[in-house]
């Protein structure tokens, strides 16, 4: 149980017995804090050296279902808890919840100094990014939150059925707290500022020292029109961008290993053909859309709205 209040809710879903490399790195420095860190992770059978792992360094376990994602797994804990289900923390006595998901791989140990600087913030609720996209909000992959942010956290979590789709999570629950946050008059903040928005600005943010990177970029997974969302943004280089080598470059903690960085899904030969058809509807495809898109505004009198139609 919390002595001081203070509790870390890692959410991962997964599919072997074990850990990936990248994974055991973060919760294991989160765990040298002065936090209690619990694990979130699908039901299924762990290995006895992942067993190990967690009991030596002092990490609780929370087998749930694959339901909801991140906010899923950490309304089904934060639930149990508040109906005393489980000891890892009193309800009551949570003074500061951090959220982590495994959607960003942290190759560097900077957690202590994301910390101090978000305690040290006038903010009650601290994020490392945060996005504009729909409304302005804090990303939910590292979510700091102080005493003051909490009850608005819990009503919104509890309070908004669990999604099925990314997309629901993202609108409903992520760009919906942001809301929920305006209204009970909770300050926000993020610890670090981009040029670009946050998806397209990892060179940034690694320029920055971050030492941070979204998993998906690392493995090139990104949807047909994920991939276009990028190009209308005029963030080709972003989507194709050597995120391997950037990490590699910026230097990899002593303790994490470069083969846990995860791998591009996909062929070379994909990949390549996949930045054909990349680059002409950057050069022709979209100036062209652009244009045809804006003139019909023109025509019709309406306004029309996006940065990536200026």
């Amino acid at each position: 149980m919390s002595s001081n209040g203070k509790i870390i809710l890692y959410a991962s879903y997964q599919t072997g017995e074990t850990l990936p490399g990248y994974v055991r790195f973060a919760l294991k420095h989160l765990a040298e804090t002065d936090f209690t860190v619990v694990l979130l992770t699908n039901k299924r059978p762990l290995s006895a050296e992942t067993m190990s792992f967690l009991e030596d360094n002092g990490i609780k376990l929370y087998l749930t279902e694959n339901h909801g994602f991140d906010f899923g797994m950490w309304r089904r804990f934060l639930k149990d808890v508040a109906n005393g289900h489980n000891n890892f923390v009193e309800f009551n006595s949570i003074t500061r919840l951090l959220l982590v998901n495994d959607s960003i791989v942290y190759f560097q140990n900077n957690f202590a100094d994301f910390i101090r600087r978000a305690e040290a913030s006038t903010a009650d609720a601290v994020s490392l990014t945060e996005n504009d996209e729909v409304r302005p909000h804090l990303q939910s992959f590292f979510l700091y939150l102080k005493q003051e942010a909490l009850g608005a956290f819990y009503l919104h979590l509890l309070e908004t059925p669990e999604q099925e789709t990314f997309y629901e999570v993202v609108h409903r629950l992520e760009i919906g707290l942001s809301s929920a946050f305006e209204e009970a008059e909770v300050q926000t903040a993020s610890l670090y500022r981009t040029h670009l928005r946050a998806l397209f600005a990892y060179p940034e943010l690694i320029a920055q020292g971050g030492g941070f990177i979204k998993r998906k970029l690392l493995q090139r997974r990104f949807d047909f029109m994920e991939k276009v969302h990028f190009i209308r943004h005029g963030a080709y280089d972003a989507l194709n961008a050597d995120y391997h080598k950037m990490v590699c470059d910026a230097g990899l903690a002593p303790d994490f290993k470069e083969e846990w960085l995860p791998k591009a899904v996909g062929s070379t030969a994909f990949h390549v053909a996949d930045k054909l058809w990349q680059k002409t509807f950057d050069k022709v495809g979209w100036p062209l859309l652009r244009t045809a898109i804006k003139t019909k505004y023109k025509l019709l009198k309406k306004e029309l709205v996006g940065d990536e139609y200026k």
